[in-house]
């Protein structure tokens, strides 16, 4: 990271400044300056780039040692030393060593130490080791050190140490550690060890520990989570304490996967696979109901366990499944889709463990089948799905729904 920003430096003031000075060196003082155009035309003439002053006015580009009030300039601004203070400038400014107060440019701020209060640019910040304070930037900023308060920019925001605040950017946050931090893009935040309070982007997330919550458009990635993990796609993680929440959802060490073999008062045979944790598990389904034998089911859902002896546990589980038409020889293609034919189920299943691989569960289910029943709607007879029904009532809309309720039961075995 110190290369990156050396870099940065280097490109910015083409090679004109040697920004670290040390800290013991004694400084002259002087109440103001003015540059006419550029260095020695100023007031302090050759030496001012040696000489502190309270004012600095630049009409063009000013070298000064330091500011200690207020600095201005029409294109950039350079101070060998530190700044504390204000410093407005229409295109750059660059400080050798610590800033106290307030960059303000039209394209970028440097400061070749720490930085405490705040930098403000068109295009860059760069804080060569510590910011206290905050960076706004139209595309990147970048802390070499620690961050302690905010970095907001258009594309990227870069802490190189420890974040403890907050990264809010366009495209992408990483930060090196983090320690209570906030990130929120519009792409990615990447936090490489230390824990995070709150990643939120729109594809992806990775961070060492979460202590709170993981939001992503696509995937999180995560070492030990305390919280939540949501993602549309994909969430990976070693331990959480806590649930996850996306269509896949992988948990290394104390996550939950079942294999089970159902069977009901629609299927007399169907396939589930449960992944997740205990407390919050995805199901994948897929069945033979009864009918043709080319009639099969799909769908997915969610689940729960709950513990109620040291052998008897308790599972609710919701699942959606569709009619699905495998090599028959009036549909179009091999797998087909004939029509809206949803089996929706609501489950109390009780279960008991034979031993510690195999469980065996059986309970009741309320279930409500929706169908577009309009013999013109597809290409095959409409099959229904409840072997009889305490409601049965058919909509006049085109596709003619029907909806039907009834109460079954299930069994199955885990392994």
């Amino acid at each position: 990271m110190k290369k990156v920003v050396t870099t940065f430096l280097a490109t910015l003031v083409l090679g004109t400044l040697m920004l670290a000075q040390e800290d013991t060196v004694v400084y002259e003082h002087g109440p103001f300056q003015m540059t006419f155009f550029f260095p020695p035309l100023s007031t302090n003439g050759a030496n001012n780039a040696n000489i502190v002053n309270d004012v600095s006015l630049n009409l063009f580009l000013g070298v000064s040692g330091g500011v200690e009030a207020f600095e201005a300039g029409l294109f950039m601004n350079i101070d060998n030393y530190y700044m504390n203070g204000a410093q407005l400038a229409g295109f750059g400014n660059v400080v050798g060593t610590h800033v106290n107060g307030a960059q303000l440019a039209g394209f970028f701020n440097v400061a070749g130490a720490n930085s405490r209060g705040f930098q403000g640019a068109g295009f860059v910040n760069v804080t060569n080791t510590h910011l206290h304070g905050a960076q706004g930037a139209g595309f990147v900023n970048v802390a070499g050190g620690k961050t302690t308060g905010a970095q907001v920019a258009g594309f990227v925001n870069v802490t190189g140490d420890t974040l403890n605040g907050f990264q809010g950017a366009g495209f992408v946050n990483t930060a090196g550690k983090s320690n209570n931090g906030i990130q929120a893009a519009g792409f990615g935040n990447v936090v490489s060890h230390g824990h995070a309070n709150f990643q939120g982007a729109g594809f992806f997330n990775v961070a060492d520990e979460i202590e709170g919550a993981q939001a992503a458009g696509f995937v999180n990635v995560a070492g030990k989570v305390k919280g939540v993990q949501l993602a549309a796609f994909l969430n990976i993680c070693d331990s959480i304490e806590g649930v996850p929440l996306a269509l896949i959802s992988i948990v290394k060490q104390n996550g939950y996967r079942k294999l089970s073999f159902n069977v009901s008062e629609v299927q007399y045979a169907n396939l589930s696979y449960k992944m997740g944790v205990k407390n919050l598990y995805n199901i994948y389904s897929f069945g033979k109901p009864f009918g043709p034998a080319s009639r099969w089911m799909f769908g997915g859902g969610l689940g729960g366990e709950i513990d109620l002896t040291e052998k008897m546990v308790l599972n609710i589980e919701g699942t959606v499944q569709q009619e699905l038409w495998i090599a028959n020889p009036a549909t179009p293609y091999f797998m087909y889709i004939d029509r809206l034919n949803l089996y929706n189920t609501l489950k109390v299943l009780f279960g008991w463990s034979v031993d510690d691989k195999v469980d065996l569960h059986v309970g009741p289910t309320f279930n409500v089948s929706v169908a577009h029943s309009n013999p013109d709607f597809g290409v095959l007879e409409w099959n229904q799905i409840p072997p009889y029904s305490f409601y049965n009532h058919t909509n006049t809309n085109y596709e003619q729904t029907n909806v039907q309720i009834w109460v079954g039961i299930q069994g199955s075995i885990s392994f």
